[in-house]
């Protein structure tokens, strides 16, 4: 999407941010029980301000999330209650969670250094498709061999022409494969999701890959 969708999904609050969640997602909660986070270095992408990054800080070496939207970043520090210095300009620190305020699309691999698993909840979901190839490009380009990639997508039927966007195994396939090797860890129908009641869907499905970089 466009940055003016997310400056304005923050500004309007409500149902625009419905994709903070006040609570650390259970698939964080997964990650550190297998350990996969024990002495990495986390980038989460489109961060906002979830909650998931300091759980994540718990487990992790660094966490470095990235968000366009200034706001999300004052947010995330206010509402934790979190002294924060702005190392350099657009780029905030508190302990060893570092939010850089910025596009993700300019940023490089030398901006935020090196990266061993990547945290995507709901990023790749915000992205129509076309967008969605320069992301997924993106990614490669800010990860090395042996970096781990987790995924979270939803799939659902039919699909809706707004953020988040229905993505299914084979189309992550069709996105990583050539660079990532892809392990299904969740595969979890929620007819409960508020969505399906939302927006009358005849199902939903929550999806976990753990992707290894080639």
């Amino acid at each position: 999407m466009e940055a003016g969708f997310w400056v304005e999904s923050w500004e309007l609050g409500g149902t625009k941010t419905s994709f903070h969640l006040n609570r650390v997602h259970p698939h964080a909660l997964a990650l550190a029980e297998r350990e996969d986070l024990r002495g990495a270095r986390v980038l989460v992408p489109l961060c906002g301000k979830t909650l998931d990054m300091l759980f994540l800080a718990g487990h992790a070496a660094e966490v470095v999330g990235v968000e366009l939207v200034p706001r999300a970043v004052r947010e995330f520090f206010d509402d934790n209650g979190l002294d924060v210095v702005e190392e350099r300009p657009g780029v905030f620190r508190s302990g060893n969670v570092v939010i850089h305020c910025a596009d993700l699309f300019e940023l490089t691999a030398a901006d935020l250094g090196p990266i061993d698993l990547v945290y995507d909840r709901a990023s790749l979901i915000a992205f129509p498709e076309q967008m969605r190839r320069r992301y997924t490009a993106k990614i490669v380009e800010l990860t090395r061999p042996g970096s781990r990639y987790f995924l979270n997508t939803l799939e659902y039927r039919p699909v809706l022409p707004e953020p988040p966007f229905a993505v299914g195994p084979d189309d992550v396939a069709g996105y990583y494969l050539d660079a990532f090797d892809i392990e299904h860890l969740h595969d979890e129908p929620k007819p409960e999701h508020r969505m399906v009641e939302k927006f009358g869907l005849d199902y939903l499905t929550e999806h976990g890959f753990l992707l290894t970089r080639r």
